[in-house]
Parts: C-alpha cells; structure tokens; sequence
C-alpha cells in the first residue's frame, strides 16, 4: 500500500493485474498494457517521472498498513510480522515486488472461516504454514462478495511467488470501518501465467514493441500518426457491419429522442413523475456565476482522431 517501491522499468504486484486481467479477464479499470509498457519504455531512457499521487485512501492506507497487518496476525494468531519488508528483487524472472508485511509460521495453525475471516474457496478452515506474505488494502467501496482481482489477489499472487510461499493474506479496510480478511492459497496455474507475463513484458520493453491495441483509446495512443494508403480486404465483412451498428445506434438515438420528448411534454414543470414501477425525474442542474476568462493561445498540431470516417 505504501505506493510503488520497485523499479519502474519492471513489472511489479501493482502494475501485473493491468497486464494480466487484459489477457485473462474482461480487462483493468484505468490501465492498459501499452500504458504500461510506455511508462517502462520511458523509465529505461530515464525520461519517465512519476506524476501519480496515491490520493485519500492511499494516503490512509499508508497511515493504517502497519497497525492492520498486525492486527490481522493477532486475529489469525499467527507470528508478529515483518512490516514493509525491502523490495524483492526477481530480476531473473522479469520483475520486482514489495510487500506490506511478512511473517512466518513455524508450525501449522489452523485458521478458522467467520465474519471477519475468510478462505478462498469458500471452505470452512485451512491450515497455514511458513512463509505468509500479508497485502493491505484501504478502499471507500462496499465491502463485496468477490474481491475485484485488481485490488489485491493477482498482487499477493506475485507476493507468494516471490517468497515461495504456499499461503498468502490479504486484508481489506472497506470505507475506513470494515475490515475483511481473506486466506489465499498460492495457485500454480496463475503463477505460470504470471511467470510468462512478466517474460513477455520484459521483452517488449527491451524491443519496444507494443501490445495489440485494446479499445480505442489505446489504439490511438499505439498509432498516433498516419500517412499513406493499404489494402485490407479480409476486413470487408467486418467493416460492413461497423456501418450497420452505427446506423442501429442512429435509429436508437432517434427512437430515444423522441420517446424523451414525449414524455417531457407530459411531465411539463414537474420535476418528478411516478409511472408504474418507475419515478421519472426531470432534474435542473444549477451553475454558479463565473468570470469572463480568456481562453489562451495554443500551438498547432494533430491528433489523430478516435473515429473511424467511412464512405
């Protein structure tokens, strides 16, 4: 939680769920591989700075990390841990890692599943031994039935790689006043996936070649230029069918449109309607008075646009 420790021009347990959800699961909610690999890209010619700021909960997280992973070994009675243990070098597998806190058990204890504690699987005990890497994580979300991959087990996962542990904690503060505990145990499956992300993150990053693009954005970012003209006629079928959606979606607009209008000639000056099941609210958004401002010069340039044009 302490914010990045490990070398920008690696992979860490921060930026591997970016990578990872991509290629395994429906993506990462801020971040790209290309984002990703930029940033390594640029940290390898010493021209990358770090602008992110950790913001409210991060800053909470680094005030409360030492006092919840304690608490959490107490908890699970467990060793005192080693909290903000150095960043573990695995450059001879493709990355780097910090940890929020680590212990050892010596001899097996059993760890029992209640409304504060819970095993992964769903199973009512689990016995945990050695190594234990403890992850910590402050959120103002709801406490959820599954844990988003992206706040803490893909990190932890990395964590239990690192110091070739079997098991692995991680705890959550959810809203600053629920906390969760959560036992994982280390998966060989995702670790080979891990393992050969980082590989291929290391190479692009010594090539320079980027990832295929994931949405539009990305795209742009990856192809930011354009000259010239080529054939592509294996995309037809799939171009002909861009031109149906966005006619679809004209007709909905239009359909939409007039079914708003309709209702709004109904409603009149009221802000809110009950129709059936629904409460239909016409809100007004107020502005407050601002001053004149004069907009400043700006250079000439391009960018290359979001949309494709088609004729």
């Amino acid at each position: 939680m302490v914010g990045k420790l490990s070398r920008d021009d690696m992979l860490s347990g921060s930026r591997l769920p970016v990578l990872y959800l991509w290629k395994y699961g429906s993506g990462h909610p801020w971040s790209t591989p290309n984002d990703e690999l930029r940033k390594s890209i640029e940290a390898k010619h010493g021209r990358f700075e770090r602008t992110d700021t950790l913001g409210e909960p991060g800053i909470c997280g680094n005030l409360l990390e030492e006092v919840l992973v304690q608490n959490c070994c107490e908890e699970l009675g467990i060793p005192e841990p080693l909290c903000s243990p150095p960043v573990i070098d695995k450059s001879d597998e493709f990355y780097q890692c910090s940890l929020d806190g680590l212990t050892t058990v010596p001899a097996p204890v059993t760890i029992f599943a209640n409304e504060l504690v819970e095993i992964d699987g769903g199973e009512a005990s689990i016995q945990i031994s050695g190594p234990i890497p403890i992850e910590c994580k402050v959120t103002s979300d709801y406490r959820r039935d599954d844990i988003p991959m992206y706040r803490g087990p893909l990190q932890l996962q990395l964590q239990m790689m690192a110091v070739k542990a079997n098991f692995g904690i991680l705890i959550t503060l959810y809203r600053g006043i629920e906390r969760h505990i959560k036992v994982y145990r280390y998966d060989e499956e995702i670790a080979q996936r891990i393992k050969d992300i980082c590989k291929e993150f290391s190479e692009r990053v010594e090539s320079e070649e980027p990832y295929k693009p994931v949405n539009v954005d990305d795209a742009q970012k990856a192809y930011p230029s354009a000259d010239g003209g080529i054939e592509l006629p294996e995309l037809a079928d799939r171009v002909e069918r861009l031109v149906r959606l966005r006619q679809d979606a004209k007709d909905l607009e239009v359909q939409i449109d007039a079914l708003q209008t309709e209702i709004m000639c109904e409603m009149r000056e009221a802000e809110k309607a009950s129709v059936g099941q629904y409460q239909v609210t016409w809100p007004i958004r107020k502005y407050k008075a601002t001053e004149e401002r004069v907009v400043p010069a700006k250079e000439a340039r391009e960018v290359r646009l979001k949309t494709l044009q088609i004729k």
